[in-house]
């Protein structure tokens, strides 16, 4: 039997209905966030047995595991680094006169200490100075992410899981061994520590206690914060007699006629041979024969050095040779933007410094 619904019956299915349709985005959104949540929780715990059978404390696991909270802001900002979304232009603009102006206030107030210790490693100074510019503006980026919720976000998250997880126990050993308290470990949003923005792997592998105080500090500009760049670079192969490589001018359609790939040139130093993107090397005589020219216009030199030739952005007829010291700097940030940016710096720290 039909029976006619009445007029605050119908009022109250269009509410329901018009509810319904506009509280499941909130509803859902909530909803998703819950189980992200409880997802984490389960894998914190998960991650604490595994921190357990490698041999980090229950103390240093007690102390840390309470403090991690997810950090989603940096999960946005790891897919849109800026040393692969941005041109050569645009991201060359770090190397700038506040920069090398801080780099040249830098070594006049620890100019002897930095180019002894560097010299120590087999460093040309200006590499170390320059690297430091770029990481942390040496020293003055003001670092303060909660490394451990940084690191434990990013192996959660799982676009580079296992490599986070990994660096999440390193980060666990380094307080485990006493050489830094929870406190101290803060980091930039990808997880990286101090001044020299080291990785906690790195750290546990290649910072050095260089003044001897049985303590390794990557927090305070001194010693063991030059010698533990330098150390990485020299870890890589760095070699003091040669530099980075130099910008140069190419000929007339030199961006389309030069490019090659990697397996049509000589094989390259070990450190550079996994950099497959930078195409093929040569013996600097065998760019001079295809046109290839100093910036100025002049040869270039005639030390029959192996180079890569790096283009800039497409159109702007900028090249850049560079030689086996810029796959060290590469080991330290692997984007070719980064090293050049290094390696430019370098060389202006080096113009305004001797």
């Amino acid at each position: 039997m039909f029976v006619k619904p009445s007029l605050k019956a119908i009022s109250l299915a269009v509410c329901v209905a018009t509810s319904s349709l506009l509280a499941p985005h909130g509803l859902a959104q909530e909803v998703a966030e819950a189980d992200n949540e409880a997802a984490f929780q389960s894998w914190l715990l998960e991650f604490r047995s595994e921190a357990l059978e490698r041999g980090i404390s229950e103390q240093t696991l007690d102390e840390v595991l309470p403090q991690i909270s997810q950090q989603r802001q940096v999960i946005q900002q790891d897919r849109n680094q800026a040393e692969f979304d941005n041109t050569y232009s645009r991201y060359l603009q770090r190397v700038n006169n506040n920069r090398i102006e801080a780099g040249k206030e830098l070594m006049a107030e620890h100019g002897d200490m930095i180019r002894e210790v560097s010299a120590h490693y087999g460093v040309q100074w200006r590499f170390v100075v320059a690297i430091l510019g770029l990481e942390s503006n040496y020293g003055s980026f003001p670092i303060t992410e909660p490394l451990f919720s940084v690191i434990a976000t990013l192996a959660f998250d799982g676009r580079r899981g296992d490599m986070f997880r990994n660096e999440l126990i390193a980060a666990l050993q380094i307080i485990d061994n006493g050489s830094a308290t929870v406190d101290m470990m803060k980091s930039s949003w990808a997880g990286a520590l101090g001044i020299v923005q080291f990785t906690p792997s790195s750290f546990l592998r290649l910072a050095v206690d260089h003044d001897g105080d049985g303590r390794i500090d990557l927090w305070t500009m001194g010693p063991d914060v030059i010698a533990s760049v330098a150390n990485y670079l020299a870890s890589f192969g760095w070699r003091e007699d040669q530099t980075w490589g130099r910008e140069v001018s190419l000929p007339p359609g030199g961006e389309q006629s030069l490019a090659a790939p990697q397996s049509a040139g000589m094989t390259p130093d070990a450190t550079c041979r996994s950099f497959r993107t930078m195409g093929a090397w040569r013996p600097l005589e065998d760019w001079q024969q295809l046109g290839v020219r100093r910036s100025d216009g002049s040869d270039l030199p005639t030390r029959n050095l192996p180079a890569a030739l790096l283009m800039g952005d497409e159109g702007d007829d900028k090249g850049y040779l560079v030689y086996r010291n810029f796959c060290s700097i590469m080991r330290y940030n692997p984007a070719f933007r980064y090293a050049l940016s290094v390696s430019l710096l370098a060389d202006e720290i080096a113009d305004i410094s001797n």
